[in-house]
């Protein structure tokens, strides 16, 4: 057997999961920074920056999900 290469859809789907992860995680830490200036604390910065990383993780893995698709091909119904 010769060697796998990842379909276009499985590259497709990781661009998309880490793009739109990233957006999700970097909009958490976009809300924590003006909250840890406010309390002059940097816990709320580093709660919402974990939650951030979940969430980012958990929307980009959905993401990327759907874009790949199913693995069988389609069957004609």
């Amino acid at each position: 057997m010769g060697p796998s290469y990842p379909r276009p859809r499985t590259i497709a789907g990781t661009v998309a999961g880490v793009i739109v992860g990233g957006l999700v995680f970097s909009l958490f830490i976009g809300l924590g920074v003006p909250l840890s200036s406010r309390v002059a604390s940097a816990v709320p910065l580093v709660i919402l920056g974990i939650a951030g990383a979940y969430a980012g993780w958990l929307v980009g893995v959905i993401v990327f999900g759907a874009v790949r698709g199913a693995n069988d091909p389609e069957k004609p119904a």
